[in-house]
């Protein structure tokens, strides 16, 4: 029997939506606001249901895109709001642990030489490659999300007991996040993980 949960990640420039094993994911920098809701709902047209067969909503609540990550979750609590069905929403942090559970650091890139990191059980948090390397002990385990922070985390990376580079695709993570995730009774709004804020230009001093 079908379950009829959606799937939602829109935390990264490859936005990922799921429905009965059925995933979609696409190229959208920017783009979620004015794509997000059609490739919905083509994806649930497709498999002949209407919206109000949908059953809950499952979303990647970051860290990542700011405004990535503000229009996916905003659809996700507007389905749970409208139809009256649960949401939930993982972390990538969290999916990542389900998949790889001893590992001590789990390092993501945040771009502009930042990373987004969570030690163990700690919250979290932005980071800067010297922090890390700074708080880094050797007899750890580490996840690096993406092979090309390598080069970035050579030198503090330098004698740690095991590093693990798996690249997962964001289909990939999707599937985990669906298999782990548990809906509860009722809608709850979910809010998202961010550990940057929106970038704002300043304006030019005259």
């Amino acid at each position: 029997m079908k379950r009829n949960i959606l799937g939602i990640d829109t935390s990264r420039p490859v936005t990922v939506i799921s429905l009965n094993g059925k995933t979609v994911a696409w190229e959208s920098i920017r783009n979620q606001s004015q794509e997000l809701l059609p490739k919905i709902d083509k994806l649930i047209t497709s498999q002949k249901l209407k919206p109000e067969a949908l059953t809950g909503v499952v979303v990647n609540l970051g860290p990542g895109s700011f405004t990535g990550l503000r229009v996916g979750i905003t659809i996700a609590n507007g389905f749970g709001y409208g139809l009256k069905i649960p949401v939930v929403g993982l972390s990538e942090f969290e999916i990542i642990k389900k998949l790889y559970p001893k590992v001590d650091w789990i390092i993501l890139d945040a771009k502009r030489d930042e990373l987004f990191v969570q030690h163990k059980s700690a919250q979290p948090e932005l980071m800067s490659v010297e922090a890390f390397g700074q708080k880094l002990k050797k007899s750890e385990r580490v996840y690096i999300d993406d092979y090309r922070l390598i080069k970035l985390l050579h030198d503090a990376l330098k004698g740690v007991a095991t590093i693990y580079i798996p690249n997962l695709s964001r289909e990939e993570k999707m599937a985990a996040m669906l298999a782990v995730a548990k809906l509860p009774k009722r809608f709850s709004q979910v809010l998202p993980l961010y550990l940057r804020g929106a970038n704002i230009t300043q304006p030019k001093k005259r």
